[in-house]
């Protein structure tokens, strides 16, 4: 294990040569770890049998990045909670933005009631210019002031740097045992966990649990749940339950990833309506917003988180993604006002 500002110095290195590399802290944990590609190459992973990191896209039927492991550093973070405590930075938004998801989730909601679908995720992008964008600046503020979110940065110069906190989780493995959770529903955390929750978020979590446990009896031999709670993530809360399991013999992560991702967490459901409806009405391109990222077989349990609350830097420009679940029951308006408190997870770092 090396000091905190060596390891950042190795990835300010890595960045500035155009190497590929990624560093990471995972929720709760005081660890950052870090690993170097020693050249350009674009890799790619089908059956996740590599040993690095994989940075996967929403759309499955498009190929999962690879980051090879060439050397691995881990250091101990010095600071975990940001001693500024200035007010965070308003990025504004337009008004024509805000009016065009108010009609979106309008036109979703006519989908869903047409098409008998019962839940769709929509996102859009906020787009900022920053000349004076320092990259690893604000990874420290990442990793400082989210604590309970998986935190990470990413480069390779083939698609550009990458950057966020997400609070879920996709799956963790361990041999034949695994672990994942269903996570939907969304209020802003005014000092409290003990909190009430909609209709709308209630039967959104439901949905999303239902789905992801019909999924994994598919590949399980057993499978265990726990009961919904609320937990922090940030300045947001959500619903929660976690899932657990033993896989039949001779599977291995392929065939979890196979029945999770997308979840309806960030897809919908069903997953093939949803997903086709988000592929033809959005108005960008997810990319690897929604994906899954996280190490495989470099140490014993493979983690693999969702990237939500995430950013892309490329020549001086700054796209923050944000999204939501909508249901028959969504009302327009608040689904706005949802992404613009998501917005304000990566516009806190800037």
């Amino acid at each position: 294990m090396i000091l905190y500002n060596d390891l950042l110095e190795k990835v300010a290195v890595a960045y500035q040569n155009k190497l590929p590399f990624v560093a990471y802290k995972r929720a709760n944990s005081k660890k950052i770890r870090a690993l170097f590609q020693e050249d350009d190459s674009l890799h790619q992973t089908n059956n996740f049998s590599e040993n690095g990191f994989v940075f996967a896209p929403f759309d499955s039927q498009k190929p999962t990045v690879f980051i090879a492991a060439d050397s691995i550093s881990e250091a101990e973070v010095s600071v975990l909670l940001e001693a500024d405590k200035k007010a965070d930075t308003i990025f504004t938004e337009e008004t024509e933005t805000a009016l065009q998801h108010v009609d979106f989730v309008k036109n979703t909601k006519e989908f869903i009631h047409t098409e008998k679908v019962s839940k769709i995720v929509i996102a859009r992008t906020k787009e900022i210019q920053k000349t004076d964008f320092s990259a690893l600046e604000s990874f420290k503020k990442l990793v400082g002031k989210y604590v309970n979110a998986t935190c990470y940065i990413l480069y390779h110069p083939k698609i550009g740097l990458w950057m966020g906190a997400t609070p879920e989780t996709l799956l963790e493995i361990e041999k034949d045992r695994f672990s994942t959770m269903s996570l939907a529903g969304t209020q802003k955390y005014q000092g409290s966990e003990n909190v009430a929750w909609g209709e709308k978020e209630i039967e959104e979590q439901q949905l999303v649990t239902d789905y992801v446990v019909s999924n994994l009896e598919k590949v399980s031999q057993t499978l265990e749940k726990s009961d919904t709670y609320t937990v922090k993530a940030g300045a947001l809360l959500h619903l929660r339950t976690d899932i657990s399991g033993a896989l039949k013999d001779g599977l291995g992560i392929e065939s979890l990833v196979s029945v999770l991702h997308p979840t309806p967490a960030v897809c919908g459901f069903p997953g093939d309506l949803a997903k086709e409806y988000i592929l033809a009405n959005e108005a960008f391109d997810r990319t690897f917003y929604t994906g899954f990222l996280g190490e495989i077989n470099t140490t014993g349990t493979t983690s693999l988180y969702v990237n939500l609350r995430c950013l892309q830097y490329v020549n001086n420009k700054i796209t923050l993604y944000v999204g939501g679940g909508i249901t028959a029951k969504s009302d327009p308006e608040l689904e706005w006002q949802e992404t613009v408190a998501k917005c304000k997870t990566m516009e806190s770092i800037l």
